[in-house]
């Protein structure tokens, strides 16, 4: 953090405070031997929840077969595309009202998402 002095005027001193902000760009990859079964585990879940969501959701309105296909299809190619585990991450956020138990409160931070992957290669 670095502090500035700048001119001093007749009121009062001003100070100017900069903090150098790196981003640090997590990236574990996933090797091309696991790729495979994450994506098959990470799909099978998500669509898993995404049902239950669905079904659970026609009485308050009218979901058409055609939406829930849209959404389904949104999913795969999402899925497909993941080569780290950040992507994965991503995923979690961006999905994350499908997870409503306490237990997957923590899936949305880096090390919660890597759990959340062990668990589900078990």
């Amino acid at each position: 953090m670095y502090i500035r002095l700048c001119k001093q005027t007749w009121k009062s001193e001003h100070f100017f405070v900069y903090s150098s902000i790196i981003k640090k760009e997590t990236n574990m990859k996933i090797s091309i031997t696991n790729k495979q079964r994450i994506h098959d585990v990470l799909l099978t879940d998500l669509q898993r929840r995404l049902f239950k969501q669905y079904n659970s959701r026609t009485n308050e309105f009218i979901a058409t077969d055609e939406d829930y296909d849209v959404q389904q299809t949104l999913l795969v190619d999402r899925v497909l595309n993941v080569d780290t585990l950040a992507n994965v991450n991503d995923i979690v956020i961006e999905y994350g009202d499908l997870f409503t138990d306490y237990d997957s409160i923590n899936v949305f931070t880096l090390e919660g998402t890597m759990n959340y992957i062990f668990k589900l290669l078990r």
